[in-house]
């Protein structure tokens, strides 16, 4: 039998990070997505600080890791989980795009595995490149600040809903702030335009660039062995992230992940997902939203009337429940969508 099938039995072990005030975002549960492949899955990613999730794809001879996260404290502790698995060492680290949410503690496996190989599509390559300049630290310590007394400042007026996402966004303002100085996203050293395999040793992990998505750059992990694909921000559950995105191209990536005809998809934000009903919801959410806010700016409709008038009713109903879904998917998905179009 496989020495690293990490055991026979399914694995949905949760971990709690060190408490931080009221915040939830910190810590993981590691889940056994398929026998080759471990998810460390992230708190839902509903506040304005989010946290993606890593995947883990062990084979004989060496591991992948993509995404390693945002938090370099919380990438020590999932990097511990993987090692109590195998003694393999981690070959591959993978960033499924640039946000920093996914590659900022990309330095912890460097630190650990200096000769990995750190893979990325050029775009990413690119952007990281533009964003992670020697001053990050300092601009995002600014930044965060400066997001603090606005939500401050707009709070009294907010409605509940908003309120509540306000107060989960600004309870975990410190602790994101007191793991910033670490935060090093190391360039990535091996671009990948279109497709690379890469053989672990039992089991072959395929990276691949099928089409842009929440970013053009969007790179998704397919196991073959497994029938399970890896897909980044491409899908995040329940709220999808639309921020900078162009939603044209999208709808046709999902469909060329849809043709590999997965079994298992695990995104980059939410839970391991064993058929593509979700995958779906998400195709037909970009698709009409796309059709909508083209229609309503060609008739001349202002940002706040393209939010107000967009129908994603579908959507909501079968996905978005609470009040921190609700406003992430307003902010996240809904305005960023329309603001991308109005940029056009």
């Amino acid at each position: 039998m496989d020495r690293l099938r990490i055991a026979a039995a399914a694995i949905a072990v949760a971990f709690a990070a060190p408490a931080h005030a009221a915040c939830d975002l910190f810590g993981f549960t590691m889940v056994r997505a398929s026998p080759h492949v471990l998810l460390f899955q992230t708190p839902e990613g509903t506040p304005g600080i989010v946290n993606g999730n890593t995947v883990a794809v062990i084979g004989n001879d060496a591991a992948l890791v993509l995404d390693p996260g945002q938090f370099p404290t919380e990438a020590e502790r999932v990097l511990a989980e993987i090692r109590k698995l195998t003694p393999a060492p981690v070959k591959y680290v993978v960033y499924s795009h640039w946000h920093g949410d996914h590659v900022v503690a990309g330095s912890v496996y460097r630190e650990a595995f200096p000769g990995a190989k750190i893979v990325a599509h050029p775009f990413t390559i690119a952007q990281a490149a533009k964003t992670f300049t020697p001053d990050y630290v300092e601009k995002t310590r600014k930044g965060i600040e400066e997001a603090r007394a606005y939500y401050a400042g707009k709070r009294p007026a907010a409605s509940d809903d908003e309120r509540a996402w306000i107060d989960a966004s600004m309870d975990c303002m410190a602790p994101y702030l007191a793991e910033l100085p670490r935060s090093n996203a190391v360039a990535a050293d091996t671009p990948v335009e279109k497709r690379l395999d890469v053989d672990l040793g039992g089991v072959v992990a395929s990276i691949r660039h099928l089409g842009a998505g929440n970013t053009p750059g969007d790179l998704v992990v397919w196991v073959p062995a497994d029938r399970l694909l890896a897909t980044g921000d491409i899908i995040v559950h329940p709220a999808p992230y639309a921020i900078g995105s162009d939603l044209a191209p999208w709808p046709a990536t999902i469909d060329a992940m849809r043709a590999l005809s997965p079994a298992t998809f695990v995104p980059g934000h939410g839970p391991v997902m064993r058929d593509d009903r979700y995958i779906r919801d998400v195709r037909e959410l970009l698709a009409s939203t796309q059709a909508q806010v083209e229609a309503l700016k060609a008739k001349g409709a202002t940002k706040e009337e393209m939010v107000a008038r967009l129908d994603t009713r579908a959507f909501r109903e079968r996905h978005i429940h609470t009040p921190m879904q609700r406003q992430a998917f307003e902010k996240f998905f809904v305005r960023s969508a329309v603001a991308h179009v109005m940029s056009q």
